[in-house]
């Protein structure tokens, strides 16, 4: 690696060393929301900012809290198709964490999970998608629920109305620092701060080259399994066919899944090589 590469705002590991600094999250979180935040406590300050071999899970990025409200702050660069449900899988593990065992659900602290996209998450054009439950039959019906889904598409920071946001919207997407926006600076200084650490970041560049690596070897068997299952189904129709190849890339999701919470990352690309040992391991986790 080139002695002086950087690693910028938009890689996960450097966002979240950032935002785990108590000024910066504060004047981020006052600017997305609109209003004032009050101390923050931190719930993962470590694991936020360790660059981890955990690519396939699912665990929340920038767990922070005040006395009645909870904050996930979570970096997704790459567009997915199930990012709805991500928003439901954070939102239980939020409350699962939130609520005593035996409290009462009017317990349950009021919970923001913010998605700083670089892209348009629902493609409908819009900057900022602000999500809550609502009733369908009658919108104006207030349903205190205390769920908060925001959804930042950095792409189209143009759009904004806000300055302020904007200018970080702006940053994320291009780079370009607003030297009159305090958080801008902020951050901006602190991405700097955190690149003359070369430790971590060459310790970053190397995680990230691997996980890059597992992720494609990931996404071609998944691909052979879905052709496998339309192979096996073709004497059935089509149909069945497409239906075979989706079970096996659900199975082998699974497997994924399982062998990263083993602690088994070296098996993932052997899974994902070796047919005879991937059914091996299926047999053994019961998949």
């Amino acid at each position: 690696m080139d002695e002086q590469a950087t690693v910028s705002i938009t890689n996960q590991f450097m966002f979240n060393r950032v935002m785990i600094q108590k000024e910066i999250c504060k004047d981020f979180l006052e600017c997305v929301l609109g209003k004032q935040i009050d101390d923050l406590i931190y719930k993962n300050a470590e694991q936020a900012i360790e660059p981890r071999l955990d690519f396939k899970s699912v665990r929340l990025d920038l767990f922070a809290k005040t006395k009645h409200e909870v904050f996930d702050i979570e970096l997704q660069i790459q567009q997915r198709a199930d990012i709805a449900r991500r928003y439901r899988y954070y939102q239980a593990s939020i409350d699962t964490a939130s609520l005593d065992k035996g409290a009462d659900y009017d317990k349950l602290d009021t919970s923001y999970i913010i998605f700083v996209c670089n892209h348009d998450p629902f493609k409908a054009g819009l900057p900022i998608y602000e999500i809550e439950p609502i009733c369908r039959q009658d919108t104006s019906l207030d349903i205190d629920s205390g769920i908060h889904w925001i959804a930042l598409n950095c792409k189209d920071y143009k759009k904004t109305k806000d300055k302020h946001l904007l200018s970080f919207m702006e940053y994320v997407s291009t780079g370009k620092i607003d030297k009159q926006d305090k958080l801008v600076t902020s951050i901006a200084c602190a991405v700097d701060r955190a690149n003359e650490d070369r430790e971590w970041v060459n310790k970053v560049f190397s995680v990230s080259t691997i996980g890059e690596d597992w992720e494609r070897e990931v996404r071609i068997a998944r691909r052979a399994a879905l052709k496998e299952g339309e192979e096996r189904g073709l004497e059935r129709g089509r149909t069945e066919g497409l239906q075979q190849g989706r079970t096996e890339a659900a199975r082998y999701d699974s497997l994924i899944e399982h062998l990263f919470a083993a602690g088994r990352e070296a098996d993932v690309l052997k899974a994902s090589k070796d047919p005879a040992y991937r059914d091996q391991l299926f047999t053994e986790f019961g998949i």
